[in-house]
């Protein structure tokens, strides 16, 4: 059996409110989890439920009904129904992109031609949200953003390897700069800003250090100092110190600290490099 629509319903009169639950009660295709009788309580349940629908009056105290839909974050915006005793507010209800708009008393047979109408637009949201999970669920396997792969759908090209993406970064003169992961050698901190070494030459451009990490490829790279970064395809030794310190060697013979905080991850890291060959 489907998932019922979960549901709820807002009206400041409690007749009303009472009237619609039990007419909805009688749609299996529907389940009420959450009422709310003024604008306020609708938008708070909205947040915390993420229901499919919302049924909602207009005429609401504080916040009216389309005051109530302008405020709710377009991330759990559930599809609308208003319900109303008027038909002034039917064009700003629509325009609002409302399901449908229905007169009070709402009869039962006109209430299930509305949730038809909801089940029918229902299926190309169920689409996209599947697609979406999907895409999250690549995005861990790939080490691509979402976002990239919605890109790379669009496209002809084969899925680009790790070591092909690029980092998108804003420099010191504010020019968007697109820099290949794989020519990325070491990142360190300089100050409020962070030197980007390629092969070729350095970007410098202001982001934190917690940040930067967050865009670059977990498995291509390794913190191994509070203001350092390696590209472990880079890596050709590591040379143990005092005080479970130690020196890696890049290619290039560039030598940099690895403090103690972060040898054991490196170690991990480096364990798993062969993977990435």
């Amino acid at each position: 059996m489907t998932k019922p629509l979960t549901a709820i319903i807002v009206d400041d009169e409690p007749l009303a409110l009472e009237g619609l639950s039990l007419r909805l009660a009688k749609i299996p295709e529907v389940e009420v989890i959450g009422q709310a009788e003024n604008g306020d309580d609708a938008i708070r349940l909205c947040h915390e439920l993420c229901p499919d629908v919302l049924f909602l009056d207009l005429q609401l105290p504080g916040l009216n009904g389309i005051e109530v839909v302008q405020a709710i974050q377009a991330d759990v915006l559930p599809m609308v129904v208003f319900v109303s005793a008027y038909s002034d507010y039917a064009l700003d209800a629509f325009e609002l992109n409302a399901i449908d708009y229905v007169l009070k008393p709402a009869n039962l047979g006109r209430l299930q031609k509305t949730v038809t109408r909801i089940l029918e637009r229902r299926q190309p949201r169920q689409a996209e949200q599947e697609k979406y999970r999907l895409l999250q669920a690549l995005t861990q396997t790939s080490g691509l953003a979402v976002t990239e792969l919605e890109s790379w759908l669009e496209t002809d090209r084969p899925l680009p390897a790790k070591q092909d993406r690029e980092l998108i970064i804003k420099n010191s003169d504010n020019e968007q700069v697109f820099v290949p992961m794989g020519t990325i050698r070491w990142i360190d901190a300089a100050g409020d800003y962070m030197c980007v070494h390629t092969e070729s030459e350095t970007h410098v451009l202001r982001i934190t250090m917690k940040k930067l990490q967050t865009l670059l490829d977990g498995s291509l790279f390794a913190r191994i100092h509070k203001s350092t970064i390696v590209n472990l395809s880079y890596v050709t030794a590591i040379k143990p110190m005092r005080n479970n310190e130690s020196l890696v060697t890049l290619k290039g013979q560039v030598e940099l600290k690895v403090s103690r905080n972060y040898s054991q991850a490196l170690q991990q890291f480096v364990a798993k490099k062969k993977t990435l060959s």
